[in-house]
């Protein structure tokens, strides 16, 4: 999708983003949504009855429509659509591209976008409670707990389930290291590559880059990740300690070539490793998206622009390779090449997918992407290894940290922002100074 007009982007801003069960863990997604969102409208100044729309990316939804809820959380007018996307953890970069969307074809000019997750509050559930008598309510099932569940209902992680479908697709550690081995990515080129994004966002954090991006809440005001990380900033050789996923008193590596086996191209050993998979997280995020003339008329400040974005698909157990194909069609066509972008966000769910994703655009258009990225081109500032990935709410996070390239940076004039999502979903949106 090429826009004939570019969109804006105003005043984004984001919690920051905490480790599951810690500082922000008491919040549902909403809640944080509904934070961030209270910070937009009071930094922009906005009249609320400007905002024609509210549009929440969130990729495990626990309220019945989180935009509508957070809508008439904030007052908003009561006629104004408000609609909720889950496209997994490209949730938010849909979100902003349905506001422009709607925007193109006259349904409105100013959209409250967010997204937000909260995997703390993700429900731990009784699967097939309600087809035995036993356990058909609340009270019945409270008292089976105790007793013993009967055969056909059991207790059920819906974060563990919500990693792999359990129809099409593995859980994502599974998929990033098939990635791994399907492109030959050594455990000691993707602890690098994790090192990396520690360093960058620990160095970002402490020289107060993120700041003014960040909305505290209670006594969080950074990203708890990135701080909690700091031991591994000063001695990298801790990488090499971390426990490996599938090497490891649960689930030897002859266990994982036996069961994945009809799906791995190469054996060059376990990579995946829990220093180089992002943190899981809780978090939100949120702009405000309108055309350049309604930000003008308004008042707002405009940070960026949107000019196209594309969302593309990949077999669901190569996951991160999305972000490659969602990247090479947009730059295709908005008829551009690697040359013409001066920086690229990516998300990294692993170091693998986004490594690999960046390998799969090498082979396709000789993109030197390990240049770049010693270059900090890519990811300058670190990414989700470090600063973690509450699902919905990474995309706009993307969208802040390519804001950033823009002011730190006046030679940086456009921006291409990527993320994998479970399923093999990927999306890409291309990010311009005004």
């Amino acid at each position: 999708m090429k826009l004939k007009e570019p969109v804006a982007v105003s005043t984004v801003l984001r919690t920051p983003f905490a480790q599951i069960m810690k500082g922000l863990g008491e919040y549902p997604a909403h809640h944080l949504g509904l934070k961030v969102a209270e910070e937009i409208i009071k930094k922009s100044g906005i009249d609320k009855n400007k905002i024609d729309g509210v549009i929440v990316g969130e990729g495990f939804p626990m309220a019945p429509n989180s935009a509508r809820v957070i809508s008439e959380l904030l007052h908003l007018k009561d006629e104004i659509p408000a609609v909720t996307i889950n496209q997994n953890c490209v949730s938010s970069i849909e979100a902003v591209a349905e506001a422009a969307r709607r925007i193109a074809i006259g349904e409105g000019e100013v959209f409250l976008t967010l997204g937000e997750e909260s995997q703390t509050m993700m429900p731990i559930y009784a699967k097939g409670a309600r087809m035995n008598k036993k356990t058909a309510n609340v009270d019945k099932l409270t008292r089976a707990i105790a007793e013993g569940l009967p055969e056909g209902v059991e207790l059920r992680d819906s974060l563990e389930d919500g990693l792999g479908d359990g129809e099409t697709s593995y859980g994502m550690p599974v998929t990033a290291e098939l990635v791994a081995q399907d492109y030959g990515l050594k455990r000691e080129m993707l602890d690098d590559f994790a090192y990396q994004s520690y360093k960058r966002a620990y160095d970002a954090t402490v020289e107060g880059k993120y700041d003014k991006f960040l909305v505290k809440i209670d006594d969080l005001e950074r990203d708890e990740a990135v701080l909690l990380r700091k031991g591994i900033v000063e001695n990298p050789s801790r990488m090499q300690k971390a426990m490996q996923l599938f090497d490891n008193p649960y689930f030897k590596w002859d266990e994982f070539k036996k069961k994945y086996g009809k799906d791995l191209k190469n054996d060059i050993g376990p990579t995946t490793t829990i220093f180089n998979a992002c943190a899981r997280s809780d978090g939100a995020s949120g702009t405000i998206v309108t055309t350049v003339a309604k930000a003008k008329e308004l008042g707002l400040k405009v940070d960026a622009l949107v000019t196209g974005w594309s969302m593309k698909g990949v077999t669901p157990n190569a996951m991160g390779i999305g972000q490659a194909e969602a990247s090479l069609q947009l730059l295709e066509d908005l008829g551009l090449t690697f040359d013409d972008v001066d920086r690229i966000e990516i998300h990294e769910a692993f170091a693998s997918t986004a490594s690999g994703a960046l390998e799969e655009m090498k082979k396709r258009t000789g993109f030197d992407w390990q240049k770049a990225f010693e270059d900090k081109k890519i990811n300058p500032y670190g990414g989700s290894i470090a600063i973690g990935h509450p699902f919905g709410a990474t995309g706009i996070r993307l969208i802040a940290n390519a804001v950033m390239d823009l002011e730190d940076d006046s030679s940086v004039n456009r921006i291409l922002i990527t993320a994998c999502a479970h399923g093999g979903s990927a999306g890409a949106m291309m990010i311009e100074r005004a």
